[in-house]
C-alpha cells in the first residue's frame, strides 16, 4: 500500500515531524478494526464449513477468569460490539476457534490449519503489543508474527468480497448458466446430470478466480499494524498512547458529572464541576508539596491533608485468605458426605499431604480415628494474590471460588479451575511445572495437640498434559485431561496455589489451556 503524508498545518512547525504524529492505537486499530473485520471473516468461514454451531456451543461454555466477561449469549445473538466485547474476544477466540474447527475432513485440513495459523498470529501480535517495556527480542516476535499473518490472510480472502465484485459474479454466473442451458438442449437427457455436476464444479472455480482477483486486504487500519515495530523503537510501549485512557475517562468526568448534574443545561453543569474539581486537587497537591518540605501551615490544613491527601495504596496483604465458612461441615466425616469423597481416600491423601508437606514432629495423626474426630472447617473462597505482569509490587486478587453442589449468586454451583504448582519447571512441558485443577474443597484442619496449629489446604482434581504438555504446532496450546489413574482427589497446601487457570472445553474429559486469558498466563506458558 503506497501511502504518503502531503503538506499541512503542521509541516510549517518548528521541531514538528508530521509523519510522527500518529500513534498506534490498540483499541481502535486491532480491537475494533482488525478483530471486528476477522470476526466477520470468521464466521462466513465458519457457516461455509458447517461449524458456527459448534463454535456458539464453545463460546456460551466458557468458564470465568478475574477481567474476563462470561459470554451469556451465543456469539450470533450478540448485536453490539464495542471495545469492551472486542477485547473479551482477543482473549478467548483463539481457544474457542480451534475447538470448533477440530477432527476436520479430508478436504477440510490445509483451510483449517491456515486459518487456524492467521488467528493465532494476529492475536499473539496483539498481546506482545500490550507489553509495558519491550526487548529487541520482542519487537522480533512482533514482526514474526505480523509476517505470518499476512502470509496465512489469503485464507479470508474469499470473505472480503464488495458489492462491486459480488455484482460481477452474479452476472457471471447468470451467463454461465444461460450458455450450458443451451448446450444441454442439444445433449440426450442421460449424459445432462453429469453435465451439471461439471458445469457447477466449473462455475465455483470460476466464481473463485474472479473473487481472488477483485478481492484485497489495501485498507487502512491492516497498513497500520506495520507502523507497530517502528513506534515502539522511537517512543516506547504502544499502551502509553492508547485512546482507551481518555475514553475511560468519559465515566467520571461526563456520565457521572451528568448523573449528578439536574439535566438543566447539563454541559455547562459538567464543565463547572469537572474544574472545579480538579482545581480543588491541584490545590491539594500544592499543600502537600508544602507540607514534605516543611512549610509552616495551620492544624486544619494539615489535619486535612492526613485524611485526604494519602496517594499510597494500602499494601495488598500478600498470602492467601480463605473466607465463607460452611455450617454444615465440623469433622471429616461431615466433609466425605457433603463432598461426597469416600473416607478411605480422604484418609489416604491426608496422610499422604502430612508425609510430603509437614515436619515429622508436627505431622496429622495417621491413626484413622484420630483423623475422624479432627475439628475441620469447609470454605468456598480463596483470595490467592497475583503479581501483575512486568510490575514488581502491584497485585491484583483472583477469588477461587468453591462452593461444591450449592448456588452461587443464585446460578449453578461453581468450583473453579486453579493453578497447581506441582513439580519443578523442568516438568510437565510448556506447563512448567504447574497442573490445572478443579477446586473441590477448601479446608482448615485443627490440631488438638496444639490448638494453635491451623493447616490450611485444599481438595482439587489434577488433570494430566496431554503430550506431556507440548504446545499443538496448529493453535499454540497444551491439551489436558482428567488423569486415568485412581487419584480423582488430591489434598494440597493452599500456599501451591498459584491462581486461576482458563480451561476451554474440547470434548469429554478433554480441555484446551487458554494461555492468552491474560499477559501472565502468555508470557509463562509457552
Amino acid at each position: 500500500m503506497n501511502l504518503g503524508i502531503g503538506q499541512n498545518i503542521f509541516h510549517g512547525l518548528d521541531r514538528v515531524s508530521a509523519s510522527d504524529l500518529y500513534k498506534p492505537d490498540i483499541l481502535h486499530t486491532i480491537y475494533l478494526g482488525l478483530f471486528k473485520h476477522m470476526m466477520d471473516w470468521i464466521e462466513a468461514f465458519l457457516k461455509k464449513h458447517g461449524r458456527l454451531q459448534a463454535f456458539d456451543e464453545v463460546w456460551k461454555a466458557l468458564p470465568p477468569y478475574p477481567g474476563f466477561l462470561v459470554p451469556k449469549k451465543a456469539y450470533r445473538e450478540v448485536t453490539q460490539w464495542q471495545g469492551k466485547e472486542m477485547r473479551n474476544l482477543g482473549r478467548c477466540i483463539l481457544g474457542v476457534l480451534a475447538v470448533a474447527l477440530r477432527q476436520p475432513g479430508g478436504a477440510q485440513a490445509i483451510p483449517f490449519k491456515r486459518a487456524l495459523r492467521c488467528v493465532r498470529a494476529l492475536v499473539d501480535f496483539n498481546m506482545m503489543a500490550q507489553y509495558r517495556s519491550h526487548t529487541p527480542d520482542t519487537i522480533a516476535y512482533m514482526e514474526d508474527y505480523l509476517d505470518q499473518f499476512h502470509r496465512m490472510k489469503d485464507i479470508f480472502l474469499e470473505f472480503r468480497v464488495t458489492k462491486r465484485t459480488q455484482a460481477k459474479v452474479d452476472k457471471q454466473r447468470k451467463e454461465i448458466r444461460r450458455q450450458r442451458a443451451l448446450i444441454r438442449e442439444r445433449v440426450a437427457p442421460s449424459q445432462r446430470r453429469r453435465m451439471r455436476d461439471d458445469d457447477r464444479d466449473e462455475e465455483d472455480e470460476l466464481r473463485m478466480d474472479m473473487i481472488h482477483g477483485e478481492s484485497h486486504f489495501n485498507f487502512i487500519k491492516m497498513h497500520l499494524l506495520s507502523h507497530f515495530c517502528d513506534h515502539i523503537r522511537q517512543f516506547g510501549n504502544i499502551p502509553m498512547y492508547s485512546t482507551e485512557i481518555g475514553e475511560l475517562a468519559h465515566k467520571t468526568q461526563i456520565k457521572e458529572g451528568w448523573r449528578q448534574s439536574n439535566k438543566n443545561d447539563a454541559a455547562r453543569q459538567i464543565v463547572h464541576s469537572y474544574g472545579r474539581q480538579h482545581a480543588i486537587r491541584m490545590r491539594l497537591l500544592n499543600l502537600q508539596s508544602l507540607k514534605n518540605r516543611g512549610a509552616d501551615l495551620s492544624p486544619d490544613v494539615l489535619k486535612h491533608l492526613d485524611r485526604t491527601t494519602s496517594t499510597v495504596s494500602p499494601p495488598v496483604i500478600c498470602r492467601r485468605i480463605l473466607k465463607g465458612r460452611r455450617g454444615d461441615v465440623s469433622n471429616i466425616v461431615d466433609f466425605s458426605r457433603i463432598s461426597g469423597v469416600s473416607l478411605e481416600i480422604i484418609y489416604r491423601e491426608l496422610i499422604r499431604y502430612s508425609r510430603h508437606n509437614l515436619p515429622i514432629d508436627h505431622g496429622l495423626p495417621e491413626d484413622h480415628a484420630t483423623l475422624r474426630s479432627l475439628p475441620i472447617e469447609l470454605l468456598t473462597q480463596l483470595e490467592v494474590p497475583v503479581l501483575t505482569f512486568q510490575e514488581a509490587d502491584v497485585y491484583e486478587i483472583h477469588r477461587a471460588r468453591s462452593t461444591g453442589t450449592l448456588h452461587f449468586r443464585n446460578q449453578g454451583s461453581r468450583n473453579d479451575w486453579v493453578w497447581v504448582q506441582a513439580g519443578t519447571e523442568e516438568m510437565y512441558g510448556a506447563l512448567r511445572g504447574r497442573l490445572p485443577a478443579k477446586l473441590v474443597a477448601l479446608l482448615k484442619i485443627r490440631d488438638p495437640r496444639s490448638e494453635d496449629t491451623v493447616r490450611r489446604v485444599a481438595g482439587v482434581q489434577l488433570l494430566t498434559p496431554v503430550n506431556s504438555g507440548r504446545l499443538s504446532d496448529l493453535h499454540g496450546l497444551v491439551t489436558v485431561q482428567m488423569r486415568e489413574d485412581t487419584r480423582g482427589f488430591t489434598i494440597v497446601d493452599i500456599g501451591t496455589i498459584l491462581g486461576l487457570a482458563h480451561l476451554i472445553p474440547e470434548e469429554d474429559r478433554r480441555w484446551l489451556v487458554n494461555s492468552r486469558i491474560d499477559l501472565r498466563t502468555f508470557n509463562e506458558v509457552y
